[in-house]
């Protein structure tokens, strides 16, 4: 972390950001000495980017410092960020606004470090103050001229570095902080088990190697954009929840799993296969041990982070996967300091329970807010969920919105709930909006041809969830999910917002 702002203030000179420049003493942001007018609080913004360049800050974190509050909405940072980095665009067209104020996966913003630097107010005196007539004046001035910077350049190389040093999420050296690190695409596909030994293990395995994954912000875990993620239990099936989001993925995921000679342990054989050509590009062979699952299931995760070359982040995995999952329902509600892992896995479970009832539901909801005031993403939107089925729809429409603020889940299913909400609030252009985004995201799960024929006015009409059945052909899902059953009447309670169909036009 480097702190520009404090070294700007102490050395009483300006800070480039780009080409625009920004004095701390009068705190205006200028371009060829025309200033930039800035909105207060999008000065403040920009301080605190400047505070810990290089660094990522959680959104709820600046939130917290620029607003003095934990109850403003992410929705008005992200359009103080949106407003930065249209400036930014403006002053350097040919440059990515989003290169310089970084948006890091799961973890926040930073100004990147390597396009902020100190600027000496005395440079700006070297300059002649008469033109100069003969080229032999102005060869010795521009010899002056280098003479001067070049002793500059040399004194500040004694002092302590005025560019902030390379943020270690990001790069591993100086050279290394110029290279853009692509997010990896991975679908966690299927888990094979071939010896029975092994099933009471598979679930434990399933939810321990898709929390990590799913924690880890340089891995999109794709399950998270099928419909079905949000509709599927995490048990001891042969295949992950949202594992038929292989129409746009990178990677996909294979365990083969079997029992190891010592009775405490298991064997794990991972497969990696192009999504493309279901060509195999890497395989790993690992011993597991039953007591320590999920600290050897990180071994995987570390393995492929490593295998794809992406940034290594430290973590001190201390979960008990296996022993949380076999608890009985009650003792999981009432676990002591659960992880945000563990209420992941229980919101999962509270959802697709349809004996449980709604006092039940809310009264764990309100302890998991206390234990998590800034849920991550995943978690925000299943609590989102539970809201909405126990009918809490303002509050399920605040947390979905917050959930998708990032937009690392774009799942048609979550959409469609927020469209619901819409109709029971009488809003039809919510309505409209969200029913529309959730068929865009649904092209990302089924041919987009059935897509484009839900679009017919004649569908519409007739079946608004029409294009939603490919979704549960060769699926293990059944048609009395509970969350379904909030759509009863969805399509009943849309038809007045909906397009009628055809009629002949009479001459």
């Amino acid at each position: 972390m480097a702190d520009i702002l404090a070294q700007a203030k102490a050395r009483q000179c300006t800070i480039a950001i780009d080409e625009l420049v920004y004095d701390p003493a009068s705190r205006q942001l200028s371009k060829n000495a025309q200033e930039i007018e800035l909105e207060p609080r999008s000065i403040e913004l920009l301080e605190v980017f400047l505070q810990q360049t290089g660094t990522p800050i959680a959104a709820e974190d600046i939130i917290s410092r620029v607003w003095q509050s934990n109850y403003i909405s992410k929705n008005v940072l992200a359009n103080r960020i949106s407003t930065l980095r249209a400036i930014f665009k403006e002053s350097s067209p040919e440059l990515d606004a989003t290169k310089l104020l970084v948006t890091y996966p799961k973890k926040g913003y930073y100004l990147n470090a390597t396009r902020v630097t100190l600027i000496d107010t005395a440079a700006d005196l070297i300059a002649p103050s008469k033109p100069v007539q003969s080229k032999r004046m102005i060869h010795l001035v521009y010899m002056s001229l280098l003479m001067i910077a070049g002793f500059f350049i040399y004194q500040q190389s004694q002092k302590s570095p005025i560019i902030a040093p390379v943020n270690p999420l990001t790069a591993t050296t100086r050279q290394d902080a110029h290279i853009t690190i692509a997010v990896v695409e991975l679908v966690l596909n299927r888990i094979h088990v071939t010896n029975s030994a092994a099933s009471p293990y598979v679930t434990a395995i399933k939810t321990a190697l898709l929390s990590q994954l799913v924690a880890y912000p340089y891995i999109n875990v794709l399950n998270q954009d099928d419909p079905t993620y949000f509709l599927s239990p995490l048990n001891d099936n042969e295949y992950w929840p949202g594992d038929g989001n292989t129409l746009f993925s990178d990677y996909k995921l294979n365990l083969r799993l079997d029992k190891a000679p010592t009775s405490d342990q298991l064997t794990a054989r991972v497969e990696l296969v192009y999504h493309s050509s279901e060509k195999q590009t890497y395989r790993g062979e690992y011993i597991l041990s039953t007591g320590s699952l999920d600290q050897d299931i990180q071994k995987i995760t570390d393995d492929l982070i490593d295998y794809f070359k992406l940034p290594v982040i430290a973590s001190a995995n201390t979960e008990q996967t296996h022993t949380f999952i076999n608890q009985t329902l009650a003792q999981q509600l009432d676990a002591d300091n659960p992880s945000m892992f563990q209420a992941n896995y229980l919101a999962r479970r509270l959802l697709l329970d349809p004996e449980l009832k709604s006092d039940q539901i809310q009264t764990w909801l309100n302890r998991i807010d206390k234990l998590f005031p800034f849920p991550s993403e995943e978690t925000e939107i299943w609590l989102g969920l539970l809201d909405f089925r126990i009918g809490n729809h303002k509050r399920a429409r605040e947390r979905l919105l917050k959930g998708h603020f990032n937009n690392q889940i774009d799942n048609a299913f979550i959409y469609l709930v927020l469209s619901n909400i819409a109709l029971k609030d009488d809003k039809p252009e919510l309505f409209r909006y969200y029913y529309l985004k959730s068929l865009v995201s649904l092209s990302l799960v089924v041919p987009s041809k059935t897509v484009f024929e839900q679009l017919s006015r004649e569908k519409l009409t007739s079946q608004c969830l029409g294009a939603w059945g490919v979704l549960f052909q060769d699926k293990a899902l059944t048609a009395d999910i509970h969350s379904w059953a909030m759509f009863a009447n969805y399509c009943e309670t849309a038809a007045p917002y909906l397009p009628k169909a055809s009629a002949k036009r009479s001459q």
